[in-house]
């Protein structure tokens, strides 16, 4: 299970990106509409901005909530649980995510990791994740599977059971979890932070646990968590997608409405005093960095100032116009490397934090001082009318994105009908947007930012890593499990007599089918343009065909700079009036690298799409390239790649490149502060003229467009673009390198608390047929809780919280990638056990059903990645890249399905072969290498920081994203 027990809750939008970002929200009211169990109407007609549902209560208390959206043959199931850390005991921390993993270990009905190894199957996707007051389980798949869905998760509801052994072997993977947590740079930022913000609450601790509470736990006390809160009457259940509302309800009263309701839930959870003095905390992690985090206590989650709050934080912190950005980053003197302003909120509470990281040189009081300041400002002196509108606009668009995905919609439902005690609020939040004025900010920023409620956190750097040594570290969780003081009590249930005894389950798949849109040509350019009127939105991209595999040795990181250049002011608005055009017109326009392509990309609703597309062509023809720009940004990069010098999987990616590929080569080398350093503003002229060149270029127009008003568009934007007299430059693509013999890399990593291990070998592109059976192995390997690496490293040794073992071919070369995070302690054990799975693959045919599971899995999943016309934009263009025929992707699941258990043994035999692996370890070298050296020969490099200035950026495309 690869689950996201922590997604922090300081998301930008608290009102539309509530959806994506706050997962731990708050207050529960009782629901005005029906008696239990009797039907509601639909809330809402369909609309730009309303979400249609129909609520129902069960006699048992569980709260159902319908929302259709037939956009795509897919529907997504969430039951949220009213539990979280918040309900935890002081000397219980963890409990709320233990049952986040143990409960994909099986019930009544459904045997240990059924419940994803089935939805896996179909092509879905089910996960779960914990937060400060709610657990959520989901599952997303494929409609042809909705009662399937239905009964899992009301099986584990009504029957699941703890045992020694499920405990204890999820408690290791859980520590695993933890370790990779602490092991990221700044990893504890927000577990320092609240326990210094809060200090009688709950909150005060986050969902991730503490290891030493969970290793003294025992196996009745979690049985007695279960049975207290993972009840009907303490859940929502919400069905989004594509569904007939009368059938769905007979089969959510089939499976959930016999399950028996608990007691009401009792919650005695002590209440945090008011603060009244600020509150200071100064840490020290393994970072080259400082940065300062300063928050502020804030009301419930159903508190009507959120709203103004949310319009607040955009105000200070959302995009390079907003008011820290200008004074920290975009300014002339630039201070910080990043800033944000953002709520998080929470059932009880909640926090308005202002952040940032400075850049190397400057001083951190200082940025503290303008960080503090700004907050200052805003309390005096309010904010303007024009801030607010640009705001507002960012909200709104915001609303209607949130519409796109049955996910998207069952999110916003859940959260609201739990802890806004209204679903309706979601068809409630553009009213509450253009309701706020000047004089509502103004209140909320004296009322709660005030000096004598801030807290505080700094962040000294610590790069070598001497304070994290010293500090006491927790166990690892290979102890017993305490023995139980009474016997554990499950939850006494009798399921119906004619309940059925598994899972329904078919074989049918709707297919996908991919939009292939209308195509012509304009000025040499491959234009498509791809209608679809069902929201107001409208995407494009300018796929161009060069980008950083054409920048000069020594030179590295000059076509992303370049790329980020173009944003940086264009015509005649310079970089501050660009970035504010464009974000109090909430168009969204983005530039990436891709090695051999550059794209730029963009959004916007459908009333801006003219404005939207002036200024994508400024950006394309006339952008100004300041030399200021220039200047700073090059500052801003260079720092960036020293915060990723830390990060220990981005070193591994790009030490296993230089490996593969060879470091002097356009796959193996990597950006490094001094390259970034080296580049001149000409040489960003020349890379723009390089990569931003029409010929050969793919152009596609998605969304709420007509054929004939897209082409009109793309006629504006590519008339009279010239193409340079220069040829396209040619690149030598490098073989990869084939060792003799195993090479292990160990980047020695002081303090580090976890095994990054990443390993490699070279294998095919993606023009020969042997990808459609590498593609059936690696589900095999990797897709799910029952994959076989999931299986041995996780489920039955307990080694790692996540494992992987993939085919990546790309268009320039390809390789077999697998890694895991491990304990240090057990690093070699992870690193064999990944071979013995590998090797079995090897040594005998996969079995038939492992076979038919994967290409049941490849033919599910087509559906499931074209939910949205910019998903399918995406393959269109991806397509035409890989100079696939327009069918490809239509045809991929029979390819698929025409593999045979030989050619996935054939194929693993052929390139994955343990003996000439290149493994990258980032770790403790210390406690590492004796382990290593009986795995063969051990190189010890240091960290990038140190190897005469180096630094890392993320790796190269082609090898870390597969193609299909």
């Amino acid at each position: 299970m690869d689950c996201s027990c922590f997604r922090q809750a300081i998301g930008r939008r608290s009102l539309s990106c509530v959806i994506a970002m706050i997962l731990v929200p708050a207050l529960w009211v009782a629901a005005a509409p029906a008696e239990p169990g009797a039907p509601a109407e639909p809330t809402a007609a369909p609309s730009g901005d309303k979400i249609s549902f129909t609520q129902d209560v069960l006699d048992n208390g569980l709260r159902v909530i319908y929302a259709p959206l037939h956009q795509a043959p897919v529907v997504h199931v969430r039951v949220v649980y009213h539990v979280g850390s918040r309900d935890e005991r002081p000397d219980r921390q963890g409990f709320a995510h233990m049952f986040e993993h143990m409960m994909f270990r099986g019930s009544a009905h459904v045997p240990p990791e059924e419940h994803m190894k089935l939805i896996g199957i179909v092509g879905g996707i089910s996960n779960a994740f914990t937060s400060f007051d709610q657990t959520v389980y989901h599952d997303t798949l494929p409609a042809d599977h909705l009662g399937m869905a239905l009964y899992l998760e009301a099986d584990r509801m009504a029957s699941f059971k703890v045992s020694e052994q499920i405990y204890k072997t999820e408690r290791k993977v859980v520590a695993e979890e933890w370790r990779m947590r602490q092991n990221r740079p700044y990893g504890n930022q927000y577990e320092d932070f609240l326990k210094t913000a809060f200090t009688s609450h709950s909150y005060r601790w986050t969902p991730i646990g503490n290891m030493d509470h969970l290793r003294a736990a025992r196996v009745e006390e979690l049985q007695d968590f279960f049975n207290t809160y993972y009840l009907p009457n303490n859940a929502v259940l919400v069905i989004s997608g594509d569904f007939q509302l009368d059938s769905t309800r007979a089969l959510v009263k089939k499976y959930f409405g016999w399950v028996p309701p608990g007691p009401a839930v009792h919650r005695d959870i002590p209440r945090e005093p008011g603060q009244t003095a600020p509150r200071r905390a100064d840490v020290a992690y393994p970072v080259p960095l400082p940065s300062v985090m300063i928050g502020y206590r804030l009301p419930p989650y159903s508190d009507p100032d959120h709203d103004a709050l949310a319009l607040l934080a955009d105000v200070l912190g959302t995009g390079r116009s907003s008011r820290l950005e200008r004074l920290l980053v975009e300014g002339t003197d630039p201070q910080a490397v990043n800033v944000s302003a953002s709520q998080m909120t929470l059932e009880d509470a909640g926090l308005f934090i202002v952040s940032a990281t400075a850049m190397q040189g400057r001083d951190p009081d200082a940025v503290e001082r303008q960080l503090t300041q700004a907050v200052a400002d805003v309390v005096e002196h309010g904010v303007t009318a024009g801030e607010l509108e640009k705001a507002k606009t960012l909200e709104r668009v915001g609303l209607v994105q949130g519409r796109e995905t049955a996910t998207l919609l069952a999110t916003q439902l859940g959260d609201e009908a739990l802890f806004g005690g209204d679903p309706n609020r979601v068809n409630t939040a553009l009213a509450r947007v253009n309701a706020v004025t000047v004089a509502d900010v103004a209140a909320v920023a004296k009322k709660y930012l005030a000096p004598a409620r801030a807290t505080t956190l700094r962040v000294k750097p610590d790069p070598l890593g001497k304070e994290a040594r010293a500090a006491a570290t927790q166990a690892a969780m290979n102890t017993p499990v305490p023995p139980s003081a009474k016997p554990p009590k499950p939850r006494v249930v009798d399921f119906p007599r004619d309940y059925p005894d598994h899972a329904p389950f078919n074989d049918s798949h709707s297919p996908a089918h991919l939009a292939k849109g209308e195509e012509t040509q304009i000025n040499g350019v491959q234009v498509i343009v791809m209608p679809d009127p069902r929201l107001p939105l409208v995407t494009w991209s300018l796929t161009t065909r060069s980008g950083a595999y054409a920048d000069p040795a020594g030179k590295e990181g000059l076509s992303a700079l370049a790329g980020q250049m173009l944003l940086h002011g264009a015509g005649d608005l310079d970089a501050e009036a660009f970035s504010r055009d464009l974000e109090s017109s909430g168009i969204t326009l983005e530039v990436s690298d891709g090695g051999d392509f550059t794209r730029v990309s963009g959004s916007c609703i459908t009333a801006q799409l003219d404005h939207a597309f002036k200024r994508f062509n400024q950006i394309i023809r006339a952008p100004a390239l300041p030399a200021t720009e220039f200047t700073k940004l090059r500052e801003q990069t260079s720092n960036q790649l020293r915060l990723a010098q830390e990060s220990p999987t981005v070193v591994a990616g790009n030490d296993l490149n230089a490996a593969i590929w060879g470091r002097d080569t356009v796959l193996g080398r990597s950006a490094t502060p001094a390259s970034v350093g080296s580049l001149t503003l000409d040489d960003v002229r020349a890379a723009y003229q390089r990569n931003l060149d029409p010929r050969d270029a793919i152009l596609l127009i998605a969304g709420d467009v007509t054929v004939e008003r897209g082409r009109e568009l793309a006629k504006g934007l590519l008339d009279g673009w010239k193409a340079s007299d220069q040829a396209l430059p040619s690149i030598v693509y490098p073989v990869a390198k084939t060792f003799a013999a195993r090479r292990i890399i160990l980047v020695d990593r002081p303090g580090g608390k976890q095994a990054t291990v990443r390993m490699a070998v070279p294998a095919y592109d993606i023009r020969v047929p042997e990808k459609f059976a590498g593609s059936i192995a690696g589900q095999i390997l990797t897709a799910g809780i029952d994959s076989r690496l999931g299986r041995y490293v996780r489920a039955e040794k307990g080694l790692a919280y996540g494992v992987h073992g993939v085919f990546q071919p790309g268009r320039h070369g390809g390789a077999f990638v697998a890694g895991t995070d491990t304990a240090v302690e057990s690093t070699a054990d992870a690193i064999e056990a990944i071979f013995k799975v590998l090797g079995d693959m090897r040594n005998a045919e996969v079995t038939p059903a492992e076979l038919l599971q994967s290409k049941s899995r490849v033919a599910g999943s087509m559906a499931m990645s074209m939910q949205t016309i910019q998903q399918q934009a995406s393959f269109r263009v991806d397509g035409i890249l890989n100079a696939y025929p327009i069918d490809y992707y239509d045809m991929y699941p029979a390819k698929v399905g025409e593999v045979t258990a030989e050619q996935v043994r054939d194929v693993m035999s052929r390139y994955v072969k343990d003996g000439q692996m290149t493994i990258v370890v980032v770790a403790p070298a210390e406690a590492v290498k004796a382990q290593l050296e009986r795995l063969g020969t051990v190189e010890v490099v240091p960290m990038p920081s140190l190897r005469n200035g180096a630094a890392t950026q993320p790796a190269t495309p082609d090898l870390l994203k597969p193609a299909a």
